[in-house]
């Protein structure tokens, strides 16, 4: 038996549409899902937290969206790229920059930089101040997880996130002694120049902070056209760890991670600093002792940086972090605090930077130290010859990704 089915013209008219939409809409999820973003999260929304995060102000006025897969590649158009970079208007107290790659640097890489990215969040819990955490992923390794995709990030109204990734084509545009894959100073230069900070310190991914810092950040005890060092021990101890240096165990909870770097009890939002220490008070003698592991802590107000320039562009590592001191306040006349009291505690581990002294920058000698310290010798970047601003940075494939941290739910 044949059934004739019959319908209006309409009925078809009508029927062809809704195919269309069902179609088109199921084209739109699958696009998106693909760049990686989870259409579904917006509608879930705890209201509280859209109202307390530490978003940066352009993206305020949008729905919070996620990862669906931190393995995927985000594809952002020109707009977006700029407005993830956007750094001219201060956004948080502190910006905290540190240069890193996921190539397994000094064995357990994962665990230290795991217990890092934690303290940042406890700095910024227990402070209670609006801190951005701002990495710079240097020419990450083809087969290796990007940052976004191997580490956990939690979500805080005082903590925002941020990642840039400088593409090996930039890395290899640049100067580069003994063939390093990754440049430290250029790499904390990007995070000055787009930093969202009103103060910004530079650091290294082994450290952890310490509760003098916590108390001087909940303090806000800092001040422009300063720079600020601290005390840490040396790194090549290995045995019989002092205080500034610490080894956790696997996956610590947050308790040990926050006491592990206590040191000293606090009285908290009282912080006090110690006083300037005067450029004619730095020999080639005695150097060292207020620029030793500089690269694991030297903050300064946001225009502090860019007065002298960052950090001096030389292709190499090392030695960087202490000319930075010298030069800032010889050349450009910048005060200098250097606190006993440990902001930062090192996780212990074996060294790495001295195995290869090809990829060294240049020390000069001890009358070079205190040329340097009096402002006689003048070692700096170019103006606009620095942080990549002599590069087509959109071109050669920077790129920015902008988050807040935490699971959708």
């Amino acid at each position: 038996m044949t059934v004739k089915i019959t319908m209006s013209r309409k009925n078809i008219v009508i029927l062809t549409l809704v195919s269309m939409m069902v179609s088109l809409s199921c084209l739109f999820y699958v696009v998106n899902y693909n760049k990686g973003v989870d259409l579904n999260y917006t509608a879930n929304l705890d209201h509280d937290v859209m109202l307390n995060d530490a978003r940066p102000a352009y993206k305020k006025s949008t729905s919070l969206q996620c990862l669906a897969n931190t393995a995927s590649h985000l594809e952002v158009d020109r707009k977006e790229w700029e407005q993830c970079l956007s750094g001219k208007k201060v956004e948080y107290y502190l910006s905290i920059v540190i240069v890193t790659r996921m190539d397994d640097y000094a064995g357990n890489q994962h665990h230290r930089f795991q217990n890092f990215i934690d303290s940042a969040y406890l700095l910024a819990e227990k402070s209670e101040q609006k801190i951005e955490l701002l990495i710079i992923e240097w020419n990450p390794p083809k087969d290796s997880r990007r940052i976004v995709d191997a580490f956990r990030f939690r979500r805080s109204k005082y903590l925002n996130h941020r990642i840039i990734t400088v593409s090996e084509k930039i890395h290899n545009i640049l100067p580069n002694l003994g063939n390093a894959p990754l440049h430290e100073f250029e790499g904390k230069n990007v995070g000055i120049r787009f930093a969202r900070g009103e103060f910004i310190v530079c650091t290294n991914q082994d450290d952890i902070w310490s509760h003098n810092f916590i108390n001087a950040i909940q303090s806000k005890v800092f001040k422009k056209d300063t720079i600020y060092t601290q005390f840490q021990d040396r790194h090549n101890i290995h045995e019989d760890l002092p205080a500034s240096i610490v080894k956790l165990k696997p996956f610590p909870n947050d308790d040990i991670i926050y006491n592990a770097c206590k040191l000293r009890d606090q009285e908290w939002g009282s912080y006090v600093l110690p006083g300037e220490v005067h450029r004619s008070q730095i020999t080639r003698d005695n150097y060292w002792y207020y620029g030793d592991q500089a690269g694991d802590f030297t903050l300064a107000h946001r225009d502090t940086w860019k007065d002298c320039r960052g950090y001096r562009e030389a292709g190499g590592i090392a030695w960087m972090d202490i000319e930075f001191i010298l030069s800032a306040v010889g050349q450009f006349e910048k005060k200098l605090v250097y606190s006993r009291d440990s902001f930062a505690c090192h996780q212990n581990h074996p060294n790495e930077w001295e195995k290869d002294p090809n990829k060294h920058n240049v020390v000069p000698d001890g009358q070079g130290i205190e040329d340097l310290a009096s402002g006689k010798t003048k070692l700096s970047n170019k103006e606009g010859e620095w942080a990549l601003l002599n590069i087509d940075i959109w071109e050669n494939g920077l790129e920015c990704i902008d988050f807040q941290g935490g699971l959708c739910w």
